[in-house]
């Protein structure tokens, strides 16, 4: 096994093992969306380790930004690192693996002077859950939206974060109006936005879809770094499939 840092394009084509090892219906249409994402945003909004097997096979990932240029809901001071996401394929887990690819993460943090490691710890067990990071000692430093935001100190004990306060407002071009920012980080999110494009043309000029690509811009303007509303609420989060997604649009029409 070796942690390797990604620096190519070429490196985002293995990325987002998480999803090439599932057969959930998301995988296959989200997965291209979320690579092509990648290799565009590598070295600009997004950074990463993978895990791979000495024959290649990509079993980990890690995908992270410096808080200058992270897509993340909050203001950030200087040279602190934003963890997106970890996953180790699940016939890997239970091995030490992450051990080994945030180990190597660390070592490149420190080598880089930075001050420690923000994390949005979820409250969903199989998803970045906030337990995972509290053993490793990241701290809880305010309630976030869906979680805990989660600090490592490294070379600094405190850190200066501020949320940002959203800002999502209805247009009234449509009826029903989808307002999608980012969500193509994530190949289930890049998998939601595929649905709601194709069950939004099912209903015409009643519902009004706009995209906005994930960047710092946006999320200053909207307060949000990513998500999909409907009507100025967020609507969906985690895997969706059509009918849901058509169930939810028809419910805001009535």
């Amino acid at each position: 096994m070796k942690a390797i840092r990604l620096a190519r394009r070429e490196d985002a084509e293995k990325a987002y093992p998480c999803a090439a090892a599932t057969t959930y219906f998301w995988g296959a249409g989200g997965l291209p969306l979320s690579r092509a994402w990648f290799a565009d945003n590598l070295g600009k909004h997004v950074e990463g380790w993978h895990l791979e097997t000495d024959d290649g096979q990509v079993i980990g990932h890690l995908y992270w930004a410096p808080s200058e240029k992270a897509l993340v809901p909050y203001a950030i001071e200087e040279k602190v690192a934003f963890l997106y996401c970890e996953w180790i394929q699940r016939q890997w887990q239970g091995q030490g693996h992450m051990r080994r690819l945030f180990g190597a993460f660390l070592g490149f943090l420190r080598e880089e002077s930075y001050k420690g490691v923000l994390v949005d710890g979820t409250e969903i067990e199989e998803y970045m859950h906030h337990s995972h990071f509290a053993k490793r000692g990241f701290q809880v430093i305010r309630e976030a939206r869906g979680g805990k935001l989660m600090y490592l100190p490294l070379s600094q004990p405190t850190v200066c974060v501020e949320p940002l306060p959203p800002r999502i407002t209805r247009e009234g071009t449509a009826p029903v109006e989808v307002l999608i920012i980012g969500s193509l980080f994530c190949p289930v999110g890049a998998s939601a936005v595929l649905g709601i494009r194709k069950v939004a043309a099912e209903f015409g000029d009643r519902v009004a879809v706009k995209e906005v690509p994930a960047s710092r811009e946006a999320t200053d303007r909207y307060g949000v770094a990513n998500g999909i509303f409907v009507n100025g609420k967020m609507k969906f989060f985690g895997p969706v499939n059509i009918e849901q997604i058509r169930a939810a649009l028809r419910e805001e029409m009535t």
